[in-house]
């Protein structure tokens, strides 16, 4: 996870090595991804940062997973949805969209 300080992963969901919650700062320490890596979970937006620049430096680490965004509720989730796919295509990453509150787990 990038940027949510307060996440955690759900209990019994995941071994201690499969998760990490970093801030933006952190994201060159973690370099190069491990090969297992499956899935990254940032926010739409914050203060320094937001979903599109998450893209960009995934994108740029030849990351082709799943990046989930999370987002508060929003007024039209399709049209952001579009936008945040079109990015994410060009670099070959997934996205999902879920919102703030919902299980992060993806039922793994």
């Amino acid at each position: 996870m990038i940027g949510i300080p307060e996440a955690k992963a759900a209990e019994g969901s995941l071994r201690p090595e499969e998760f990490a919650s970093i801030s933006l700062d952190a994201f060159e320490s973690y370099l190069p991804f491990p090969a297992a890596l499956e899935l990254v979970v940032a926010p739409l937006f914050c203060k320094t940062f937001d979903a599109l620049e998450i893209i960009e430096k995934l994108g740029a680490q030849d990351f082709r997973k799943t990046l989930r965004v999370v987002a508060p509720r929003l007024p039209n989730r399709q049209v952001v949805l579009r936008e945040l796919r079109s990015h994410a295509a060009r670099q070959g990453i997934t996205i999902e969209l879920i919102e703030e509150g919902k299980d992060m787990s993806g039922g793994a």
